[in-house]
C-alpha cells in the first residue's frame, strides 16, 4: 500500500492523542516549555489550530480562520473534544484534491502541503511540550522528527524572530546531536 501524504498528520495525532490520554484531572494547570501557557492551554492551541485548518481546507477566507482561533474548543471535554476536531482535520486534508490549492492562513497565503506542515509540526512539537510538562515519555517517533527538521530547518536564520518559536535555536546544540536535540532547540525549546 502506497503511503498517503496525510499519513504523517495521522500519526502525529497518535502520538499526540496517547500523551493527552495520560494527563490527569491535577495535570490541566501545570506549566508547560511554552511560555506562559498551561497543558490546557497547549492543548487549546492544538485544538483551535486543528479547527482552523479544517476551517481554510473547507474555503475559510483569512478572517473567517482568525475567528475559528478565537473560539474555546475544548470546553468542559478537553479529549472528546480533541477528537472530534483532530477527526474533523484529518478528514478535510483526506478531501483535499490537489494539495497545490492555496489556503488564506492567517499567516499568509499558503499551500494546503505548506499546511499539512504546519499542522504535523504544531502536533509533533507540544507533544514534547506536554510529555515535559505531565513527566511523561519524551521520546518522539524518529520519523516524524526529521519531517519536521525537514521543514523548519530551512527557517534556522530566521524562526527566532517569528514570534512562535520562543528566541529560536540556541547555538549550543552540536550539529551532531540526536535529531530530536537539534529539532527541539531549533523549536525554540532548549531540553
Amino acid at each position: 500500500m502506497t503511503p498517503s501524504i496525510t499519513d504523517p498528520l495521522r500519526r502525529a495525532d497518535e502520538m499526540f492523542s496517547a500523551r493527552l490520554a495520560s494527563i490527569g484531572p491535577s495535570d490541566w494547570d501545570r506549566p508547560t516549555p511554552c511560555a506562559d501557557w498551561s497543558v490546557r492551554q497547549v492543548v487549546g492551541h492544538v485544538v483551535t489550530g486543528s479547527a482552523m485548518a479544517a476551517g481554510i481546507l473547507r474555503g475559510a477566507t483569512r478572517n473567517q480562520a482568525i475567528a475559528i482561533l478565537g473560539v474555546d474548543e475544548l470546553g468542559n471535554e478537553p479529549e472528546v473534544a480533541y477528537r472530534r476536531v483532530l477527526d474533523e482535520q484529518v478528514a478535510a486534508f483526506a478531501a483535499v484534491d490537489s494539495f497545490d490549492m492555496v489556503c488564506e492562513h492567517p499567516a499568509g497565503d499558503m499551500s494546503a502541503r505548506q499546511l499539512l506542515d504546519f499542522r504535523v509540526a504544531d502536533l509533533v512539537l507540544h507533544t514534547w511540550d506536554i510529555a515535559v510538562a505531565v513527566g511523561l515519555d519524551t521520546d518522539l517517533d524518529a520519523d516524524l522528527v526529521e519531517v519536521v527538521w525537514e521543514g523548519l530547518a530551512p527557517m534556522a536564520p530566521f524562526i527566532g524572530r517569528l514570534g512562535v518559536f520562543g528566541h529560536g535555536p540556541s547555538g549550543a546544540v552540536p550539529d551532531d546531536a540526536p535529531l530530536q536535540t537539534r529539532l527541539l532547540d531549533l523549536a525554540g525549546r532548549h531540553p
